[in-house]
């Protein structure tokens, strides 16, 4: 579904990703880990061509390399980045329906709404507080507001960077049980967070990053029971 091929982008003079190629099957869920400047989060601003960069990425085989930002979004990629999207002086219910405002174009407010009921099946405490100014909401309701946005538009892919940054455990939680879910509706995920135990056991495989480029890859459960990822990542 998504390919990045000989992805690298100079800050200046300095390189920030150096060669990096990555592969994301349709239904998968994949996961970036590395340490904080490692280069994740400029893996996914350039994939979604927020900066410049040189190499090629192709989404369902069309190359997306030099696409505009809304345009790419529009195939069905959503991207949730680490700092919240969120529209502080609107309504709950308000910031998921301008989310969905190509799902009622499209295809209706009845679409929509169906999608409103779908989320908020996982997401009840915005539920019962949809009708409250966002800006109103806790930081950890207020992260979940920003991957609600994303699931409403229905997406063939979900990519998010650190959703759990700064959580409470039960948010923490909450967020891998929407990756859980995706995974069955069969929605592609990519996503980069720093909790490495829990994300390594919500998807399938793994990227290591290390100072701009791809360290290792493979199955995600493999890595679980290596050692050396859990002296590097996981505490020993």
């Amino acid at each position: 579904m998504l390919r990045v091929k000989n992805l690298s982008v100079y800050y200046d003079k300095a390189i920030a990703l150096d060669n990096v190629s990555i592969d994301v099957e349709e239904g998968e869920a994949v996961c970036v880990l590395g340490a904080n400047g490692a280069g994740k989060t400029t893996l996914l601003n350039a994939i979604f061509n927020v900066i410049p960069k040189k190499g090629k990425i192709f989404f369902n085989d069309i190359d997306i390399t030099d696409l505009a930002t809304h345009k790419i979004v529009k195939m069905g990629i959503v991207y949730v980045p680490d700092k919240r999207t969120i529209f502080n002086e609107l309504s709950v219910y308000e910031n998921l329906e301008i989310s969905a405002w190509e799902i009622i174009k499209n295809k209706g407010k009845k679409h929509f709404v169906k999608n409103l009921d779908a989320v908020f099946e996982h997401f009840t405490n915005l539920e019962e507080k949809q009708s409250l100014k966002a800006g109103y909401l806790s930081g950890g309701e207020q992260q979940m507001l920003s991957i609600a946005q994303g699931l409403i538009r229905a997406p063939k892919m979900f990519v998010m960077d650190e959703p759990t940054a700064g959580l409470s455990p039960k948010l923490m939680n909450a967020v891998f049980d929407i990756v859980y879910f995706m995974k069955k509706q069969g929605i592609t995920v990519l996503i980069v967070e720093q909790n490495v135990n829990k994300t390594l056991m919500a998807t399938d495989r793994a990227y290591i990053m290390e100072v701009g480029k791809i360290k290792e890859s493979g199955n995600s459960k493999d890595f679980l029971q290596s050692d050396s990822i859990k002296k590097a990542y996981l505490g020993g």
